[in-house]
């Protein structure tokens, strides 16, 4: 077990875990599998659909033990953003197609219960202790880029040690 020691290791671990076990929309077109599960913010040049997983300031942090090696409670937010560009269009296992605000919606419950579903590996591989969904926001399209989006945000939390920093 590589138990994550800071907020980043546990945002790359999400990452890597979304990267994982969803597969990228654009695979039905081209048949070329691609790291969709992005930190960055995306650019308009990018390929889309894309996932940005990025953390929301501040952290929170409760001291739980005594000593110079204390152990410390860590909670943080993830806001975990689907993005997708007009006119791109999924289709579904029925063979009926979504784009725009359904993709969006549609993808962010697929992140929700991929999450989910990968916790006891998130919690083995990474010492994630717990985690639970905030928000769901609802799709918009985003003014200055035009590119279909929306938000769903988890708490997550997990412990670490002094001496880990």
């Amino acid at each position: 077990m590589t138990t994550v020691r800071n907020d980043k290791e546990l945002l790359t671990a999400i990452k890597d875990s979304l990267n994982t076990n969803l597969s990228d929309p654009r695979y039905q077109y081209t048949g070329v599998s691609r790291s969709f599960v992005h930190d960055d913010r995306p650019l308009i040049t990018a390929q889309y659909p894309r996932i940005q997983v990025r953390k929301r300031e501040p952290s929170i942090s409760e001291i739980i033990d005594l000593g110079m090696d204390f152990m410390e409670w860590r909670i943080i937010v993830l806001d975990i953003q689907f993005w997708t560009k007009a006119p791109f269009k999924w289709k579904q296992a029925d063979g009926t197609y979504i784009q725009d605000e359904g993709l969006v919606r549609e993808w962010l419950h697929k992140i929700w219960v991929t999450i989910k579903a990968d916790f006891p590996n998130l919690k083995a591989d990474h010492g994630l202790t717990g985690f639970k969904m905030m928000t769901e926001g609802d799709p918009y399209v985003e003014a200055d880029t035009q590119l279909f989006t929306g938000t769903v945000s988890i708490r997550a939390w997990y412990f670490t040690e002094a001496a880990s920093w």
